[in-house]
């Protein structure tokens, strides 16, 4: 398997990065993520002018930001930074450009103007290292820029260095549609589904071999992770890699309500709860919370939950992950969407923002929309995507580098 793997992924062997095919199963609390294996064995990327693309999620073990860590230590020579959405601080609010600061160290915003590094960018480098924190869900923008990264990257002839780090979702649970396609854009590019149980290491090893990104890549695997673990049991700190992802339980939430995006429906962002809520001033939360309920879906429960905003009242539930390696996010959010419609059938609405039906591009298909409109139950809206993601879980076995337990 070790050999299978190494002659399978495009290392950067001049840079001495070694992929190293599974953790040892180490006891909880001694997760080792890539940029501490790199501060052991630096290999060739010391001298060499490093582009980093990270932010403040991007951390060691002990809590030590990668760019402050990579910056002060003499045997690494940071050329320049890289922000993605959100910024170097993760505060930017979502979909807001991020500026490019100037300084002796430039930040270039990789959310702007421009999505992916430009030749005036990449003048004074010589390797990208990425050290970013992934949420497991497919519409969120980092993995795109990581995307970004690697064809720029490749098509400057600069090699591409990604450090290893949790999916905070684990790497178990898949779930939700497989990409069209036609629906590709910024928070999807590529057809992966909305919960695809992967690292943002292995993803890149599988969009540089199955998507033709063909980067000279490498990537510094973790050590002591493995699929199943929770957050906790990493023993890691959580820094919010966005402004509302503010705790390590917040990703489950956000891959069952982000996708509520282009409804008519609240997900909580803005009240002390995102994306533990699904409200709205037209709700009745107690039929929903009982309807949803009664469906008996695994690892989550609802309660009726109401709340003003701006001065009126919004009503709905509270979603409740009781056991997170059960939880279907997914699945759930079309249970959810399928109730609420059933419930308030002149009420509910698909929302377009700027001609276009943003549902559809976050769903990555138009064919959930279109289900739930003539009133699909939610079961048989769920079976549809079932066979593509048995197809995606053949395809994503050669590229995970860690053990179930």
């Amino acid at each position: 398997m070790h050999m299978r793997i190494l002659a399978r992924v495009a290392l950067a062997v001049a840079l001495g990065v070694v992929l190293i095919a599974q953790s040892q199963a180490q006891a909880p609390g001694l997760t080792r993520p890539g940029v501490d294996i790199l501060l052991e064995s630096p290999g060739l990327l010391q001298g060499r002018r490093i582009g980093l693309v990270t932010h403040a999620a991007g951390q060691t073990a002990a809590g030590d930001p990668t760019a402050s860590v990579l910056l002060r230590d003499p045997r690494f020579a940071v050329a320049a930074l890289f922000a993605p959405e959100h910024g170097l601080a993760g505060t930017i609010p979502a979909g807001q450009p991020v500026p490019d600061v100037a300084g002796r160290i430039p930040v270039f915003s990789l959310y702007s103007a421009t999505r992916r590094p430009t030749a005036e960018m990449m003048a004074a480098i010589d390797v990208f290292v990425v050290d970013l924190q992934d949420v497991g869900a497919r519409a969120y923008t980092y993995t795109s820029t990581l995307a970004q990264v690697m064809q720029a990257a490749r098509e400057a002839g600069k090699p591409v260095v990604v450090l290893d780090r949790p999916n905070p979702l684990g790497g178990v649970q898949v779930d939700g549609t497989v990409l069209d396609p036609a629906y590709r854009s910024f928070i999807g590019m590529f057809p992966i589904p909305m919960v695809h149980g992967m690292t943002i290491g292995e993803l890149a090893w599988m969009f540089n071999s199955v998507f033709d990104l063909n980067a000279d890549l490498g990537i510094v695997p973790m050590k002591g992770w493995t699929r199943r673990m929770t957050w906790e049991e990493t023993g890691l700190p959580w820094v919010r890699p966005s402004p509302n992802i503010p705790t390590m339980h917040t990703p489950f939430y956000y891959a069952a309500t982000g996708v509520l995006d282009g409804t008519n429906l609240s997900n909580g962002v803005g009240t002390p709860h995102p994306f533990e809520l699904v409200i709205s001033p037209w709700l009745d939360g107690r039929r929903l919370a009982e309807r949803l309920n009664a469906a008996g879906l695994p690892g989550v429960a609802f309660e009726p939950y109401a709340t003003v905003i701006r001065g009126g009242l919004h009503s709905g539930v509270r979603v409740r992950i009781t056991d997170s390696l059960r939880f279907r996010p997914a699945t759930t959010a079309v249970h959810v969407l399928a109730a609420v419609r059933a419930l308030h059938p002149r009420r509910f609405q698909f929302v377009p923002r700027n001609g276009r039906q943003i549902f559809d591009f976050v769903w990555g298909t138009d064919r959930v929309r279109k289900d739930l409109e003539r009133g699909a139950p939610a079961a048989a809206i769920a079976a549809r995507w079932e066979p593509d993601l048995r197809r995606f879980e053949a395809l994503r076995a050669a590229f995970l580098l860690y053990p179930e337990r």
